[in-house]
């Protein structure tokens, strides 16, 4: 009979270990204890994670009154404390109002405790005097074990969930602070590069006024000049617009085409060429496989266009530029080499951020703000 009892409280251990809701845990055990202590009807003493002041969570429902809450000097805190059941076999008459001589003639009071770990109480409930052989006394000390420690991996998990919780929350914090540098950072480089271009368009206006004033001729230069930093300042905004707006938009404005590799690199290089040539720089191609691959020309030359005149603004006069194209199996590996300056390896992890400049080392005539290689890593990815 013993061993019937105890295999059903095992099997409501096995239930709740994958219950998340501790009342319902309870009420579990609750509900099995009664059937296997015969008792009439029982409840439940909790304390919770932030308080040890006990709370009634659980009443069977034919439960004939409602428990008052218990004393701190009382029986349910001294079993909790000194983790050792409470059976009262007789129950005796009290002239106050925990007196439940009339529902009841014998009850238990079983700690819920693990591992100096103290959780509350169950109480079951005999209509008639209950003897508490020794086989009851093991199964109440058996069910308050069991239950203590369901309990205790329930509220272990519950902790760590909640440590998880905080720590995903502080990461969350750390990244939208690290987002709202970073933002302010990009404001102020945006801010610091277009300043010098609009002020040469302006000068360049008001001169303009000026001569009008005097002569009512402009000269080309003026205007040539009005014209260089305007499509500077365009150059600029579509980076910009490139790397600041949601990255979906672009993805979706990205026209996927078998795209000749081989005339599209020609052609970059030709363009480069004026470039390279005011530095005396060549520009060579290494022979290449016939490579069509599936993308969007556009964003393919601005990319190389990047590269190589990056090559070329940090190469050295008299120098080269190489490109090599390799296909490897299904991947195309394009390699830019030059034999200027070069970057040094504390740069190194750096260079593909926005604004990023390694001025100190680096002349470029100002020509370059520092989202090339940002936008070139942008297209590589996409």
């Amino acid at each position: 009979m013993l061993d019937n009892q105890i295999t059903l409280l095992n099997e409501t251990t096995l239930k709740c270990l994958n219950e998340a809701d501790e009342i319902n845990i309870i009420k579990s055990f609750a509900q099995i204890g009664i059937k296997v202590l015969a008792a009439d009807f029982g409840f439940v003493w909790l304390n919770s994670l932030e308080s040890k002041e006990l709370k009634l969570v659980y009443k069977s429902p034919h439960t004939p009154y409602t428990p008052q809450n218990p004393k701190e000097d009382g029986r349910n805190y001294k079993v909790i404390k000194n983790f050792l059941p409470d059976y009262v076999t007789k129950v005796k008459k009290r002239n106050d109002q925990y007196d439940v001589s009339s529902h009841m003639k014998s009850f238990v009071i079983i700690p819920l405790g693990y591992k100096k770990r103290a959780y509350g109480s169950m109480v079951f409930c005999f209509k008639k005097e209950e003897p508490f052989l020794e086989d009851k006394k093991s199964l109440c000390v058996f069910l308050g074990n069991s239950t203590a420690q369901t309990l205790t991996i329930n509220r272990l998990i519950a902790t760590e969930i909640e440590t998880q919780k905080r720590v995903i929350a502080l990461k969350e914090v750390s990244r939208l602070l690290n987002e709202e540098k970073i933002k302010t950072e990009f404001i102020a480089n945006t801010t610091h590069e277009l300043r010098t271009p609009l002020a040469i368009i302006q000068g360049n206006v008001h001169l303009a006024m000026l001569r009008l004033d005097r002569d009512a001729k402009i000269p080309k230069s003026v205007l040539r000049a009005i014209d260089h930093e305007v499509v500077y300042l365009s150059g600029i905004i579509s980076d910009l617009s490139i790397l600041i707006s949601k990255e979906g938009k672009f993805k979706h404005d990205v026209v996927r085409e078998n795209v000749n590799l081989n005339l599209l690199i020609k052609r970059v290089i030709k363009r480069c060429e004026t470039l390279a040539d005011k530095k005396n720089i060549s520009i060579k191609l290494h022979k290449m496989p016939e490579v069509t691959l599936n993308g969007d020309a556009t964003y393919l030359t601005k990319m190389l266009v990047n590269l190589i005149s990056n090559s070329i603004i940090y190469g050295n006069k008299k120098g080269r530029t190489e490109v090599i194209v390799k296909k490897i199996k299904k991947n195309i590996i394009i390699t830019v080499s030059d034999n200027g300056i070069g970057i040094s390896k504390g740069d190194l992890p750096h260079i593909f951020k926005r604004f990023y400049r390694v001025d100190i080392f680096h002349n470029s005539g100002g020509n370059s703000i520092g989202l090339g290689l940002a936008i070139v890593k942008w297209i590589a990815e996409i």
